[in-house]
């Protein structure tokens, strides 16, 4: 008989203190922070690991944890003026990253498991009023992460997933458009390509990318489906950079990739933005 269940656990890897839940689904298994809203850990079948986490994150003193999937929302990436019209003091990638979500509905049937955290958020710094935002996991042959907000405003947001990867030099993301923006250089590159390899600093977006996405490495297969997005972010630090981060191991770089759903237009709109792992 298939087991499925949904408990509260405290800490995950070496962070022995967090407040987390672990969804099981027969062999499968997620863990989710509350701290952020965040899965921390995937796998569809026992110590077969899809998500990254780095040895060295934290979340004491407002630190974002690096690795898993993290949410960013209501900004992607380094705040613009539209969202900070007081160009005030105001962390990369939105604001619930370092904040505790509570738990709303959960459902566990031999359809899935499946848990929704919620969050209202009062502190934005460009809209009048409380926005409720809310990411729902679900757990069964594949992990779906759906997050949402009904309020009618300009938001961004991201699901910033860290895969797990053995050889970095044989990982790649199909298929891609062809062009992409090259956040490194700030350039807009047209090279033809329908696929990304890992051989140096990598940060591009690819706008309006396809609804499936593959990630390869050496035998293993992944696949990625997308729903309310624009954009694919495509994403490796390398050395020089991973060297910088106070989270990051000088060798982390070698250990994983990060292929991010998100949405990136800032019109007046809800969001439902959707991210579907399953290994093949």
């Amino acid at each position: 008989m298939l087991q499925t269940s949904i408990s509260q656990q405290t800490g995950f890897a070496h962070l022995s203190d967090l407040p987390c839940l672990k969804l099981q689904y027969g062999t499968a298994s997620a863990v989710i922070s509350l701290y952020g809203a965040q899965v921390l850990s995937y796998q569809p079948t026992a110590e077969n690991e899809v998500l990254w986490l780095s040895p060295k994150a934290q979340w004491h003193n407002q630190q974002a944890i690096r690795g898993g999937v993290p949410v960013c929302w209501p900004w992607f990436g380094p705040v613009s003026a539209m969202f900070n019209p007081q160009n005030i003091s105001l962390p990369n990638h939105g604001l619930v990253r370092t904040k505790l979500w509570q738990v709303g509905s959960q459902q566990s049937s031999a359809a899935g498991v499946s848990v929704t955290l919620t969050i209202a958020v009062d502190d934005l710094p460009y809209f009048q009023g409380s926005a409720k935002l809310q990411l729902c996991v679900t757990l069964n042959d594949s992990l779906t992460l759906t997050l949402s907000c009904d309020s009618v405003m300009p938001q961004q947001a991201a699901l910033h997933s860290y895969f797990a990867v053995n050889n970095l030099s044989s990982a790649l993301v199909r298929p891609l458009p062809a062009s992409y923006h090259d956040k490194v250089r700030d350039v807009v590159v047209d090279n033809g390509s329908a696929v990304a390899t890992f051989n140096a600093e990598t940060d591009r977006i690819y706008h309006q990318s396809a609804a499936q996405l593959w990630l390869e490495q050496a035998e293993q297969l992944l696949s990625l489906c997308q729903r309310g997005h624009d954009a694919t972010v495509v994403w490796n630090p390398w050395q020089e950079k991973s060297s910088k981060m106070s989270d990051l191991q000088l060798d982390s770089y070698q250990q994983f990739v990060c292929v991010e759903t998100a949405h990136l237009t800032t019109d007046n709109q809800a969001l439902t933005l959707s991210q579907q792992l399953k290994r093949t």
